[in-house]
């Protein structure tokens, strides 16, 4: 399955949005005259968010030389721009743009998202587009820039991806606790028939038009329990009645995502503690593919179209020491699993990362990874890998 660079920022843009509201219920509510020659609060049309980065990696496999790589864009901008229509109707996209190496390459920009909000009530919110969909914290929460350990875990981005589809998102208080929650219908995947056996059996998503009539059913809910919402836990959902082509021989064939997570963050004085983790699941019903339409002879025989993966890691920082230094610095660590069906062509034995990561924090939002990671899998050659990575987000 091919594995998407997702940049997905939905709960932080709903957080935006109800910001943006209570700044409008706080200006009429205001008894202080406003200062001369300022915008009035709420006044603003659009935010404008993005991020540049730019990664080197060293590569070596045991047994072989080591290589030395830029990403496939030595540079990349990520532009997200939240734009207030009204009080009510907001619209977010988000836009990659990579520069190609080659000279005289250009640049090349892609639509990552297109999303339009309206607001009904401040705990809940109806949108349309093409979305990436809440899939616990790797896919609904991280992104490059709040991903600490720089690289990407094995085990993630095997579930649900960008999508097409309308949903209602928000969240509430429950007593000490919080609620967030996402529902949606959207296109669903699309199944890959294979003749090669390559890729038969893999899902595919970022499509902008079904290729049946059915739709896919998801959602997820995150629970806050503690007052200072130290702690996040949720679980993720979706299924997809028939993901094959209309009038085919697979077209019901149906698939099932789930995700949980956790996501947990605490300053023990002087040392602030971040510990996340997830694991998700994708089950595909089994078919056979033939060689012709008289099912007279298989070409593949069905197989167990299971895909599993899980990370698990932890970071320290000593925020409260006075050394700059020090304060700036966090230490991570993490762990990861993909299990792909090894009965499949495309299939292979469990892969297992280990990574470590320190950064460096000059402001917030200005991080400099330096992430080792080593990857091992039965049967084949260990394989190691150092990354720097510098990013600013805007």
């Amino acid at each position: 399955m091919k594995t998407k660079r997702t940049f997905i920022l939905l709960m932080c843009l709903s957080l935006l949005m109800l910001g943006l509201v209570d700044r409008i219920m706080a200006q009429t509510d205001s008894t202080t005259a406003p200062v001369p020659n300022s915008p009035q609060g709420g006044a603003e049309k659009m935010l404008l968010a993005g991020e540049v980065s730019t990664l080197w990696q060293n590569n070596k496999v045991v047994g072989a030389p080591s290589t030395n790589t830029f990403a496939a864009s030595p540079l990349g901008l990520m532009l997200m721009p939240l734009v207030k229509l009204n009080d009510r109707l907001f619209l977010d996209v988000q836009v990659a743009v990579t520069a190609n190496p080659a000279p005289g390459g250009g640049a090349v920009a892609s639509l990552n998202e297109a999303i339009i909000y309206y607001r009904l009530t401040p705990a809940a919110y109806v949108f349309a587009g093409s979305f990436q969909p809440r899939s616990g914290i790797y896919e609904g929460i991280l992104d490059d820039f709040t991903n600490r350990y720089c690289t990407s875990p094995v085990g993630m981005g095997i579930g649900v991806q960008t999508e097409s589809g309308i949903g209602i998102q928000g969240g509430f208080q429950a007593g000490y606790s919080k609620v967030l929650y996402q529902l949606y219908i959207a296109n669903g995947p699309q199944l890959s028939v294979d003749s090669t056996g390559a890729h038969n059996g893999q899902l595919n998503y970022g499509n902008y038009i079904d290729n049946n009539k059915n739709k896919a059913v998801g959602g997820e809910i995150g629970v806050l329990p503690f007052s200072n919402s130290s702690l996040e836990l949720g679980i993720s959902g979706q299924y997809t009645p028939k993901t094959g082509d209309a009038g085919s021989l697979f077209e019901n064939t149906s698939s099932t995502s789930i995700a949980t997570y956790l996501n947990y963050y605490h300053v023990f004085n002087p040392v602030m503690v971040r510990i996340q983790g997830q694991y998700e699941y994708t089950q595909t019903q089994n078919f056979k593919l033939y060689s012709n339409s008289s099912d007279t002879a298989t070409l593949f025989p069905s197989f167990d179209n299971k895909i599993s993966g899980w990370f698990g890691g932890a970071t320290v920082r000593l925020s409260g020491s006075r050394r700059t230094l020090l304060s700036n610095l966090e230490l991570g660590g993490r762990v990861g699993q993909l299990i792909l069906p090894e009965n499949a062509l495309w299939g292979a034995k469990p892969l297992n990362q280990t990574t470590v990561c320190l950064t460096y924090w000059f402001t917030w939002k200005t991080p400099l990874n330096l992430a080792y990671d080593m990857y091992t899998q039965s049967g084949s050659p260990t394989q190691t890998q150092i990354t720097v990575r510098g990013m600013w987000f805007f």
